[in-house]
């Protein structure tokens, strides 16, 4: 009897585990990136996970005038790349409670880079994004919206 109340335990703490970290994966999932000062949809960004890093990478930019733009204000690797593609939010790793953290979110309009966290809420919804610019007390926030 002991060893199959341990097994039914065993059984269901694992089915939960596994619930939790499939709701909690980021990967291939698209959001759409809403502006924090205009409230304008801006941008498609597709979520990939590679060996536990996430990156954001634009797919689609709801202006079609700027989808050939290319980012002139960002510096080092991103600098004159296209926005289609380009990879904004980099090297997030999870640290628990649909959080990830550690990386760099770049806002290509300006060229600023955030160091930051994101944070899936809304049951999977929503995405809210917190960051700072590097060695500075300045924050920006924005919540994006799961693109179904």
């Amino acid at each position: 009897m002991k060893f199959l109340t341990t097994l039914l335990t065993t059984t269901a703490l694992t089915g939960l585990m596994s619930t939790a970290a499939m709701a909690a994966s980021l990967n291939n999932t698209q959001w759409q990136s809403i502006d924090d000062k205009t409230g304008e949809k801006k941008a498609v960004i597709k979520m990939t996970e590679s060996n536990g890093v996430v990156t954001g990478t634009i797919v689609k930019v709801n202006d079609a005038s700027k989808a050939k733009e290319v980012c002139s204000k960002c510096s080092g690797s991103l600098k004159n790349k296209p926005i289609v593609g380009l990879p904004i939010l980099t090297g997030l790793k999870a640290d628990g409670n649909n959080k990830w953290s550690g990386g760099d979110l770049v806002d290509p309009e300006t060229g600023k880079v955030y160091g930051g966290k994101v944070t899936l809420a809304d049951n999977g919804q929503s995405l809210k994004l917190t960051g700072n610019i590097k060695h500075t007390p300045f924050k920006r926030s924005q919540t994006w919206t799961r693109v179904k």
